[in-house]
């Protein structure tokens, strides 16, 4: 999720009017035992926007048709989810119906408190980077053989060479020559074969709410599973990238049990490169688009110490 503005031009446009009022009347009108609790706007993302909901609840309602088929998914395939990894997931409390004046399913769902990771530092993030690849650990159990697919996380790399290359080739002529080795490099590794694994397919800061109630510790929550699917876990571990400093990576991809060097890490380090192009093209003030940038700058920046 996303706290741009809905008028982000990075985000798609939506495709329905929400404010204030509409949320009000949706939760008046079908979930009254809220209707007294005040609502406020909370944050716009690509597929949904976020409600406050009193001080225990959110509500997420989908701005497009996507939001509500990735919205159908998780609150199908969630449940099942927790129950296979025996991890707290925040499952919806409530689902709102359609009405002639908002067209999607809407859901009431707790609220994870804390803050959002992509407003800390890399070297804060560090700090949680082996809870981070342990909870994703637990996340990446055998998936069920009829378990959703995506074809944007998850898949062979391969099905999406041609759009990568297009997006490296947006880059400074400097950036192309690193950003095309991690990609050939992703694309050269062994694939990944056995039982495909449930994936979270966006674990980025900005999904991650990190609570600091423990001074001696922080701890950290993954939320919005919209994107949940099965497939290569190469996918969901790119994101390593995306949170933390190179040391923090390091020490990962060493909690998971994932060789520097080896398929999957390389796997995961295409992964990181396409999440890097996508958000860096992010508002400039967008948290996330923030992190992207940084990434890019990293990924470059150590591939061109492997080659020197």
């Amino acid at each position: 999720m996303s706290t741009s503005s809905a008028g982000d031009p990075a985000l798609p446009a939506s495709e329905v009017t929400i404010d204030l009022a509409l949320v009000r009347q949706l939760i008046r009108a079908q979930a009254p035992q809220w209707g007294h609790e005040e609502i406020s706007y909370l944050a716009t993302g690509w597929d949904n926007e976020v409600y406050r909901l009193g001080p225990k609840l959110i509500i997420r309602l989908p701005r497009r048709q996507l939001g509500q088929i990735l919205g159908d998914k998780e609150r199908k395939w969630l449940p099942r989810l927790a129950v296979a990894t025996g991890v707290d997931l925040g499952l919806a409390l409530f689902v709102g119906k359609p009405t002639a004046a908002y067209p999607f399913t809407f859901s009431v769902y707790p609220f994870v408190p804390g803050r959002s990771a992509a407003e800390l530092p890399r070297h804060r993030r560090d700090e949680y980077a082996r809870e981070f690849s342990d909870l994703l650990r637990s996340l990446h159990q055998k998936a069920e053989p009829s378990a959703p697919t995506s074809e944007f996380r998850g898949c062979p790399l391969a099905t999406l060479n041609a759009r990568t290359h297009k997006q490296i080739a947006t880059l400074g002529r400097e950036a192309q020559a690193p950003a095309k080795t991690i990609w050939e490099a992703a694309l050269a590794a062994a694939p990944f074969f056995g039982a495909q694994v449930w994936l979270h397919g966006d674990p980025h800061p900005q999904n991650t709410i990190v609570n600091h109630s423990d001074p001696a510790a922080l701890s950290i929550s993954l939320i919005d599973f919209g994107d949940l699917c099965a497939g290569d876990p190469a996918s969901d571990l790119g994101m390593f990238w995306m949170h933390f400093s190179p040391a923090g990576v390091a020490e990962a991809f060493a909690a998971y049990g994932v060789a520097e060097g080896s398929s999957r890490w390389l796997r995961s380090r295409g992964w990181a490169l396409r999440y890097a192009l996508i958000t860096c093209g992010l508002d400039k003030n967008d948290p996330l688009g923030r992190v992207g940038c940084e990434t890019l700058e990293i990924l470059l920046a150590g591939e061109r110490a492997r080659r020197s």
